[in-house]
């Protein structure tokens, strides 16, 4: 595993974001599950996105992933963190409860434990108020894991101008 995978990570939440019925209804009741994949970088970002000019109420996930810090070389914790947030407009929805709070509802039923992303299991840390901008409010979400800091199977080539260890290059000495 080396950073390069979480970008990897950013993508498969997305997918699972817009392949789930339950998310693409909150998100957009006008797409049907079928076109949920064109929501990606329309309401479903892999960065924190705060829309600046609003012409109509939407709502919105945002994911991104942080190296929190390396144990030993070997293990990474990554956080990813998951901005889920709507117009106001939006927040009630028509047959009771907070859009956004079923949304969190949702999205932590889809990864809480989730075996995919880590070595172990996907753990909520922690589900936090969030407001971007005026008329908008959410939550930001933030899940942990362990991951493998570099698949130890790798073998690294050693460089031309090294020597290998254990062979005598110098001359003979008599």
């Amino acid at each position: 595993m080396s950073l390069e995978a979480f970008y990897r990570y950013k993508t498969r939440l997305m997918e699972a974001f817009v392949t789930n019925p339950a998310i693409v209804k909150l998100l957009n009741e006008d797409i049907e599950i079928t076109n949920a994949k064109r929501l990606i970088y329309q309401q479903v970002y892999p960065y924190e996105y705060i829309p600046e000019t609003v012409e109509f109420g939407q709502t919105f996930i945002c994911v991104d992933v942080d190296i929190q810090s390396v144990t030993n070389n070997l293990i990474m914790k990554p956080d990813i963190f998951i901005w889920v947030f709507t117009h106001k407009s939006l927040l009630r929805l028509p047959e009771g409860g907070v859009r956004v709070d079923q949304l969190c509802s949702e999205i932590d039923t889809a990864l809480n434990g989730n075996r995919f992303f880590g070595m172990g299991e996907l753990k909520l840390a922690s589900c936090k108020r969030f407001a971007p901008t005026n008329d908008y409010q959410g939550k930001v979400m933030r899940f942990v894991a362990d991951e493998i800091n570099h698949d130890p199977d790798i073998k690294h080539r050693v460089p031309a101008n090294r020597k290998e260890p254990g062979k005598f290059y110098g001359a003979i000495v008599q």
